[in-house]
């Protein structure tokens, strides 16, 4: 087996500004896919469920991406409420724009802010809420970064965040064993930043918990992602999923021809309706808490 290279934090960090950029395009394809009421929406609205925000408040949601859950959570705040979209890949936040354009956003100002969410720099009990949907994972330090976000949260402000859970429960995973043995790869090493990296709920209540949060809770929840066909559940991966595809980006075109259809053929067969779509059940675990008073 091939051994993982070396953690290099500031190599990390530019391969996450590459590649999310280089995977806005396909994000925005595939929004409609993905923001479905069964779909990431039902976990944008679990945020905002337990974020518990009223009209006026000043909500951040870090790692924005293409403005979920915060555009969800504008309608939760309007009027005279406030969006902070954060995200370290500006091409990420392009959509996001967009979006807000033609949104009816109820009068609540949204501003997209390009950075990375460990060197955000916000005013104490700026926010009163900070929500994140499946980015919390990428965090070097996740728990130092919350705890600074907590001091910029208001006294009794709220966190509210999801996160994937473990490979075996999170249907778009499924490619990755196939990929690996492929190539004949080690997993990813569990200790890294990365889409699995707080899969584990208790890990995740530690690094809430460790950040100064109290009165935490925790949930699972599923997004169920729909495809016409197996083909197109691996053009999916293909253009959104770049710690997924930088497995596979280096190989010679053969290979990677190979491994495609490999998971094309392999990796949904679980997954295959009757009618020959595809239903992903992607299972996320999510965390709310407080900030105490």
């Amino acid at each position: 087996m091939a051994q993982a290279p070396s953690f290099d934090p500031v190599s990390f960090k530019d391969g996450i500004r590459r590649e999310w950029r280089e995977a806005a395009p396909g994000w925005q394809r595939w929004l409609p896919t993905m923001e479905t009421e069964d779909g990431s929406a039902a976990l944008s609205r679990i945020l905002v469920d337990h974020a518990r925000l009223a009209p006026g408040d000043t909500v951040l949601d870090v790692g924005a991406g293409y403005g979920e859950p915060g555009l969800t959570a504008a309608r939760a705040v309007a009027r005279g409420g406030r969006v902070v979209l954060q995200d370290i890949a500006g091409d990420m936040l392009a959509t996001a724009r967009q979006r807000v354009a033609h949104a009816d956003v109820g009068g609540v100002a949204v501003e997209a802010v390009e950075c990375d969410a460990e060197e955000l720099d916000l005013e104490p009990a700026s926010v009163d809420a900070v929500l994140s949907r499946s980015a919390i994972q990428y965090l070097i330090d996740p728990a130092g970064t919350l705890a600074r976000l907590r001091r910029a949260c208001r006294p009794g402000g709220r966190l509210a965040a999801a996160v994937w859970g473990p490979p075996d429960r999170v249907g778009f995973a499924a490619c990755l064993p196939v990929i690996l043995d492929a190539l004949d790869l080690d997993p990813p090493p569990r200790d890294r930043p990365g889409p699995f990296a707080l899969g584990d709920p208790e890990r995740l209540t530690d690094v809430v918990t460790d950040a100064g949060f109290t009165e935490v809770e925790t949930g699972t929840a599923v997004a169920v992602w729909e495809f016409a066909s197996r083909q197109a559940c691996t053009q999916f991966i293909r253009d959104v999923a770049p710690p997924v595809t930088a497995l596979v980006a280096d190989q010679p075109e053969p290979v990677r021809q190979h491994v495609w259809q490999r998971v094309t053929e392999q990796a949904w067969e679980p997954f295959v309706a009757a009618d020959g779509r595809i239903h992903l059940p992607n299972e996320a675990h999510w965390v709310a808490a407080v900030n105490p008073h």
